[in-house]
């Protein structure tokens, strides 16, 4: 299959030459197409590739968008009915109505598929990955209720007068006797948005947000954002892994100080953003994804992912039972503030509170800066578990107010078995140094490799809140005599939590030790060279030492 796709690339990019024979299509001389047993379809360095050298440019008169696929009388009807029925849309937070547009553009492209081989559009789908591809990668292809009633609602009112313009006959779940024309239509759809959702580009029509595929460019294997990140936080002296850029402007398209614009013609552009080894993959941005937010997107998460300390995952965080109060006050009070403890107690999936990779991380809350979905944790602590001064609870209960910093000692130290009651039912026995042996082996099937992947990330992410919460600790124990006298109440200390892992961050994975703290019985652990060398400043003193 990718050998068809790879012949495809080839007659597509004659079509390209023919079509734009002087100006609008460049094509670098030092890239190659080529099929590889673990990603597909890649490009990769011909040659050595130098900095700012531009590889591709493609006319935007070439790209493919609803608006140069729908007459545009059909295109604002679509528009509106889409919007009129956007109470439907079972993925608001993944897609935008837009691209329901576009999803129906390609439909358009693919119905023409055995009636219009000379169609420029058509020549550009066979360039695309197969429908068992798709089943395998896609998350629509997983959440098949969802994308049903998304269809059922907006796109088979839509489109069921003229269902054979939108079909694609030459998808395998289209083929035999059983299949409707609403089968087919469906079977269409959810391929086409499949598609769009892991290589269409952003971009805006008439202010809008809107999506694009552009031809060639949607070839391009990427990597989130946060890779390089991780690298430069790291202090690390790795290459980024991102090593293209795609902009737009006008032909010829130099960048910087040397742009020229001999003509008006807009196009889109790909460029080096550093030098680039011979036989080096071309990676180009995803965007600003989290490891689940690959997964969700792409249906794999690289393995590189695992490795860097500051790429973190959206973790929930599930009640254990044991913090669930028998005592009436103290349900009341919790109770009063939202909580709803008879559902925690039904419902195992029901989170207590749920961390987001960007907005909850763990660098603001080591800088002083307590989330709301923090705060509310230590309130649902203190309240059903923590032991209170007497009227600690009738206060809560007529005031909503507490005295938190009283019982943070004890607090920290539940919230810290908290998190590992939630590493625990993340998999029992496994660690993720057993979770990345399994995914590195070759006989692990995609799905699998991806659940294992996620898995590590998530456990990671805990470990590193947890670490956080037993410094959160250790300062609470710390101001306890001081808050004691100040309210004359006998502050209750509990243990201090451990701190294991990474000295810096508190992840498991991977595990690098210290030689020298080795060889005097002593283990120390990183996650990564980037973390020794933030630490050296502290572990320095005590190096190699006996203590």
């Amino acid at each position: 299959m990718d050998a068809k796709r790879l012949q495809a690339t080839t007659l597509l990019i004659k079509r390209l030459h023919a079509d734009y024979p002087t100006k609008g299509f460049k094509i670098s001389p030092s890239i190659d197409f080529v099929t590889q047993s673990n990603s597909g379809l890649s490009i990769v360095a011909k040659q050595r590739i130098k900095k700012d050298d531009i590889l591709i440019v493609i006319p935007e008169a070439a790209r493919l968008t609803a608006k140069t696929v729908l007459p545009s009388s059909f295109l604002k009807k679509l528009k509106r009915d889409i919007a009129n029925k956007s109470q439907f849309q079972e993925h608001q937070q993944m897609l935008n109505p837009s691209d329901y547009s576009l999803a129906v553009a390609m439909m358009k492209v693919l119905g023409r598929n055995a009636k219009n081989n000379n169609d420029f559009h058509v020549c550009m789908s066979q360039t695309w990955p197969s429908e068992e591809t798709m089943k395998d990668t896609s998350w629509f292809y997983w959440d098949v209720a969802s994308v049903q009633k998304t269809f059922d609602n907006i796109i088979y009112p839509i489109l069921r007068n003229n269902p054979d313009e939108y079909i694609d006959e030459s998808l395998p779940s289209n083929q035999g006797a059983a299949a409707t024309p609403k089968d087919k239509l469906y079977n269409t759809f959810r391929y086409s948005l499949a598609l769009l959702y892991s290589r269409a580009h952003e971009c805006y029509d008439d202010d809008e947000p809107s999506g694009e595929l552009v031809p060639i460019v949607d070839l391009f294997n990427g990597h989130s954002d946060k890779i390089d990140e991780a690298i430069k936080k790291g202090k690390t002296n790795e290459k980024s892994v991102i090593n293209v850029n795609i902009v737009s402007g006008k032909w010829p398209f130099i960048r910087g100080s040397m742009f020229r614009n001999d003509c008006n013609l807009p196009c889109s552009a790909v460029y080096a953003n550093r030098d680039i080894d011979e036989g080096e993959e071309l990676i180009i941005s995803y965007g600003d994804l989290s490891p689940t937010g690959f997964a969700f997107k792409y249906g794999f998460i690289p393995m590189d992912f695992i490795k860097h300390h500051n790429i973190m995952s959206d973790v929930s965080i599930f009640c254990d039972p044991k913090l669930i109060p028998d005592d009436k006050m103290r349900r009341r009070c919790l109770e009063r503030s939202g909580y709803p403890l008879d559902e925690f107690k039904r419902n195992k999936k029901l989170a207590l509170g749920h961390f987001t990779w960007r907005a909850d991380s763990v660098e603001h809350y080591m800088r002083g800066y307590e989330s709301e979905v923090i705060g509310s944790m230590r309130h649902f602590i203190i309240v059903g578990s923590c032991e209170l001064m007497k009227d600690e609870l009738n206060r809560n209960y007529s005031t909503g107010k507490l005295r938190g910093a009283l019982y943070n000692s004890e607090a920290f130290r539940r919230l810290y078995d908290l998190f590992d009651y939630n590493i625990e039912i993340l998999g029992g026995d496994a660690t993720s140094a057993d979770d990345a042996d399994k995914a590195s082996s070759p006989d692990t099937p995609s799905w699998e490799k991806c659940c294992l992947l996620a898995r590590i990330t998530f456990r990671e992410s805990l470990l590193m809140w947890q670490r956080a919460v037993a410094l959160k600790a250790q300062d609470a124990i710390d101001s306890a005599p001081m808050l004691a006298i100040q309210y004359g109440w006998e502050i209750r200390n509990s243990d201090m939590p451990s701190l294991e892992g990474c000295q810096v961050c508190g992840r498991s994975y991977p595990e690098l030790k210290c030689a020298k703290c080795k060889s005097v019985g002593r283990e120390v652990q990183y996650c990564c060279r980037g973390h020794q060398v933030l630490g050296w400043r502290e572990h320095k003193l005590v190096c190699g030492k006996k203590l």
